[in-house]
């Protein structure tokens, strides 16, 4: 079997298990896999930007964009103008927020737990550096490869 093709399989399958795991852990809070990442950031991050929120995640403007309105309209999250600059506005985790984000952390230990399950403490944080690199080989090859002219086939 080609390698490439099973290695991606694999963190394909592991992602997409992630997610309906996610899913199911924070139903009962009104959100799922999606908002759950920006909310951490945000509580993690107080006062980021969507600029810098979608920079920190590789998503794009809309992505961020929906999902913090889904925030904002549950009441997770508040935006503020900046002092300096009105055009950014500043994200912050409101109280409600609290223990929606206490149980992201809960879920993201428990999936960690579930993924690591029947390996060493070695194995398991050679697994997260593992996987740490071919995300950023990943994050370089599309880089690079965006940076090229365009090449036509023939």
């Amino acid at each position: 079997m080609d390698e490439s093709v099973f290695l991606g399989r694999n963190i394909s399958i592991a992602y997409r298990m992630g997610n309906r795991f996610y899913d199911r852990e924070l139903a009962p809070m009104g959100i799922g896999c999606g908002q759950q990442f920006f909310l951490l950031r945000i509580y993690e991050n107080r006062g980021i930007s969507m600029y810098d929120l979608a920079r920190m995640g590789l998503f794009d403007k809309g992505t961020v964009t929906r999902a913090v309105q889904k925030l904002e309209e549950m009441g997770y999250v508040r935006s503020e103008a900046d002092v300096c600059d009105k055009r950014i506005r500043r994200l912050y985790a409101t109280q409600a927020a609290e223990p929606v984000v206490q149980m992201g952390y809960d879920a993201r230990e428990r999936w960690t737990a579930l993924l690591t399950e029947g390996m060493t403490p070695e194995e398991a944080e050679m697994a997260r550096g593992l996987l740490s690199r071919i995300a950023e080989n990943a994050i370089r090859a599309l880089e690079q490869e965006e940076r090229e002219p365009c090449h036509q086939n023939g």
